[in-house]
């Protein structure tokens, strides 16, 4: 919430604020707080009343029922698979498919990008067996699932495949997809992933990258971090 609100005009929808608008009871309380399902529609009724406005917005939301460490069952998930995660991850999977679905019904859809983006790999790294390594690049290594839906502008067909990239890049992309003109392609230390400007990772590569990246740095602890 500090962090949002320090970078602009926030308004956080949470826990507490779900009790006060009446979307669970005053001691409801389920895995983080609320499951997913009512997430969704605590999200649909506020885009819904956002969209009303008539101006730009940006609404971000966290799901969570996928996490750690065989995520929450809820009423919605069925029983197909003799793993817990397997049945939350079919479960998390259907409720986004149906939310999209729903933001593509609506007036504002033509002009809004959406963006499904995951924060880090699961943390059930058992679960997927032989792509469970941690390596940085190889056969075996498990990807982030990322997803950009209606964005205001094309990727190149020569950067479309086989990018490399980290969550740095993401900054530049975002503000590419819904229409901002980026004079280099890059912002900070990310790229945009919808040029053919080559990411640092690219560049240099992931191992060299993440051991310049873990440097310290006592001007950006003084100056910059607090």
């Amino acid at each position: 919430k500090t962090f949002l609100k320090q970078h602009g005009n926030y308004t956080c929808y949470d826990y507490s604020s779900a009790k006060e608008d009446g979307v669970i009871p005053s001691d409801y309380y389920v895995w983080w707080g609320m499951e997913d399902k009512k997430l969704y529609e605590y999200a649909k009724n506020k885009l819904t009343d956002i969209a009303k406005k008539d101006q730009p917005f940006n609404f971000t939301m966290l799901t969570v029922d996928t996490h750690a460490d065989d995520g929450y069952i809820c009423e919605l998930c069925d029983n197909n698979y003799s793993e817990q995660y397997a049945n939350v991850w079919r479960c998390a999977s259907r409720q986004l498919d149906s939310f999209i679905n729903w933001i593509q019904q609506q007036d504002f859809y033509e002009n809004t990008t959406i963006i499904v983006v995951g924060d880090h790999q699961s943390m059930t790294p058992t679960f997927f067996g032989e792509y469970s390594s941690d390596k940085y690049a190889g056969e075996a290594n498990r990807k982030v699932f990322n997803v950009i839906i209606n964005s205001a502008v094309d990727v190149s067909d020569n950067c479309e495949k086989n990018r490399l990239f980290t969550t740095l890049d993401f900054f530049p992309t975002t503000l590419a997809s819904i229409g901002v003109k980026i004079e280099g392609e890059r912002l900070g230390l990310g790229t945009n992933l919808f040029s053919e400007k080559p990411t640092l990772s690219e560049q240099y590569g992931y191992d060299y990258l993440f051991e310049e990246l873990s440097r310290k740095s006592n001007y950006y602890n003084k100056f910059i971090l607090y």
